[in-house]
């Protein structure tokens, strides 16, 4: 009853899929995994057939008993994860708005990758940005994009030389004009893409859902070279890359705690990774592993072996701090045992190296889906005995100035407290600020944003992911919402929350990072509203609700809904953001400017 208990958590934690590892690990690992009695074919031999044929076999062949149980765009997410995929075959789905020839871009200022710069602070200046706080309740919707069969949209728009990039769940990867939403090209990669795009020399580079990353012409969408970077069954990359002097910093994390839900998987022996790439050729440099290599570390009642240590994951975007040549990278949740100390964690790596310089661990934190979302070891599961509570270092570090020669890096965790870490001291913790109760599902999940120093104080904006029913610090109420604080001592500034008016399937909560622009943070929420307040005082002042319907400049039928790990771009007098995810259904690019 336990096993069957953890399955069915994990498939009602992941809500509407649409990523191949996740529908794969709900749905089919039961019968697909080497170790079942079941004997059905394993993920390596069903990795010749087209992933077309796995669909028709899910839709109308022996298998349609269990794919009449999956929703469509799972099936073609699951069957795109397990069979052949065709790289930039002819795309699937036909749609209009391509840019005439004579359409040309318009160079501006540029949103380029996730963090707009190397510290991964999500503050966009006056200049690049603009727009003034005091104009964001003119904005309008100028146009809109349609995503087609998909529910979700989950990668963040990159603005670069009057050109929008954006990924997209079928693995499409978009090249959009800013100003009209017509469309130059597309390119389709082997699997789902939830990355920022990232733009340099006249390249474009991202990653997928099945660790690829590659490099195409910015210009044309031609590939230029590609590169599969992990071969472990569920890894993926979900963090945006850097780009530092001609090298690739590319952060590579893994679905396998998830695959630990089942009792007869050989629990676990993914590591964490960040690879350098020479940018020119993908060639790598050197690879920094987060964890020991795994070893066999005993067995269940039914003979299955357990391996460790394993986790701690990097899924999110790397940071650079130039000065002191390291890389910065915040760590997931081990696992499986023994403990290690750069679980969630805060790591520095050696640029020119890759070494580990140092760690610091914000809590001890084994888990995997075989503990079934709570604390303690479950017997003969994949659960480790030190179970913790899932509460990983998920989002991005900041580093920021202070003044006067002093910096600290800030991390959000999903334990819901906000951490305070000082490099020039091996990262020991200068401040900590609990937001909220945090858990499993809420907490700090896909970043914070930071203000630069102005009038003597730089503030930190984090969002709380917090919501019923998620476990987390006892006596805690849940109160999701977006928190601002102090950067240099942590004492709260403001906060405020979503409020969902009825709407079916909402979250009032807030997982997307926030943006940063001089006056004004915009919070996009799982309520599908796109907020911006004044920084100094939490004041609303705009509120657009993009839960409805859009006619879109390339034809497909396209809505808004929840806004869930990528925040919004801000560059050249627009803003957008990608609006859709679990909860509130949504597949759609918006673009706004004054009109």
């Amino acid at each position: 009853m336990i096993r069957i208990a953890s399955l069915g958590l994990l498939l009602a934690m992941m809500g509407s899929a649409q990523e191949g590892t996740r529908v794969f690990i709900a749905r089919c690992i039961q019968c697909h995994d080497p170790n079942s009695e079941v004997h059905a074919p394993t993920p390596e031999a069903l990795s010749v057939i087209p992933w077309q044929n796995i669909v028709k076999s899910l839709e109308s062949g022996e298998m349609k008993a269990v794919g009449a149980q999956i929703p469509p765009a799972d099936r073609i997410a699951v069957a795109r994860y397990l069979g052949k995929v065709e790289l930039n075959g002819a795309p699937p789905v036909a749609m209009s708005g391509q840019c005439d020839a004579n359409v040309k871009p318009r160079p501006g200022a540029s949103w380029n990758g996730w963090g707009v710069d190397d510290q991964n602070t999500r503050f966009q200046p006056a200049k690049a940005a603009g727009l003034t706080a005091a104009q964001l309740p003119s904005l309008k919707v100028k146009w809109a994009f349609g995503f087609p069969e998909t529910t979700t949209a989950y990668s963040q728009p990159t603005v670069v030389g009057g050109k929008v990039y954006t990924g997209s769940n079928d693995g499409t990867v978009y090249a959009i004009h800013a100003q009209t939403g017509c469309l130059y090209w597309r390119f389709q990669a082997k699997s789902m893409v939830r990355d920022a795009v990232l733009i340099d020399g006249g390249r474009a580079y991202f990653g997928d859902l099945e660790s690829n990353f590659y490099a195409l012409d910015a210009g044309t969408g031609k590939l230029i070279w590609t590169k599969k970077l992990d071969s472990q069954a569920y890894t993926r990359i979900t963090g945006t890359a850097k780009l530092y002097q001609g090298r690739l910093y590319v952060p590579i994390t893994s679905q396998e705690e998830n695959a630990g839900a089942n009792p007869l998987y050989s629990c676990c022996t993914f590591r964490g990774r960040l690879i350098a790439l020479n940018a020119a050729d993908g060639s790598e440099i050197w690879s920094a592993y987060t964890v020991p290599e795994p070893k066999p570390t005993g067995k269940n009642s039914k003979g299955i072996q357990f391996y460790g240590p394993s986790g701690a994951t990097i899924w999110s975007s790397p940071t650079i701090d130039s000065k002191r040549k390291l890389i910065y990278v915040a760590t997931g949740n081990g696992f499986s045992g023994p403990d290690v100390k750069t679980a969630d964690a805060l790591v520095a790596i050696d640029m020119e190296t890759g070494a580990l310089r140092w760690s610091q661990q914000t809590a001890p934190d084994m888990f995997n889906w075989g503990c079934g979302g709570g604390r303690g070891a479950v017997p003969d599961t994949n659960c480790p005995p030190n179970a913790g509570t899932d509460v990983d270092m998920g989002g991005s570090p900041i580093l920021l100035d202070l003044g006067n020669g002093r910096q600290l890096i800030v991390g959000g965790q999903k334990a819901a407290v906000v951490h305070a870490f000082d490099p020039d001291r091996q990262g020991k913790v200068v401040w900590q600020t609990r937001i909220g109760r945090g858990g499993a599902g809420g907490g700090v999940q896909w970043g914070i944003a930071a203000s630069p120093l102005t009038a003597g104080q730089a503030v930190v904006f984090a969002p709380n992911g917090d919501s019923a029913g998620r476990g987390g610090a006892a006596g805690v109420p849940p109160v999701g919402g977006l928190y601002a604080m102090d950067a240099a001592t942590g004492k709260m500034l403001w906060n405020t929350s979503g409020a969902c008016e009825g709407k079916a399937g909402c979250s009032a909560t807030v997982k997307a990072p926030p943006t940063v622009i001089p006056g004004a943070v915009i919070s996009p929420g799982l309520d599908g509203h796109i907020r911006a307040y004044d920084i100094s005082s939490g004041k609303l002042i705009w509120d657009y609700d993009a839960g409805k319907d859009f006619p879109t400049t390339n034809g497909i039928a396209a809505k808004g809904g929840a806004v869930v790990a990528t925040g919004a771009t801000v560059a050249d007098g627009m803003l957008f953001v990608n609006s859709g995810g679990p909860g509130m259904a949504g597949n759609v690019l918006l673009a706004f400017s004054i009109q």
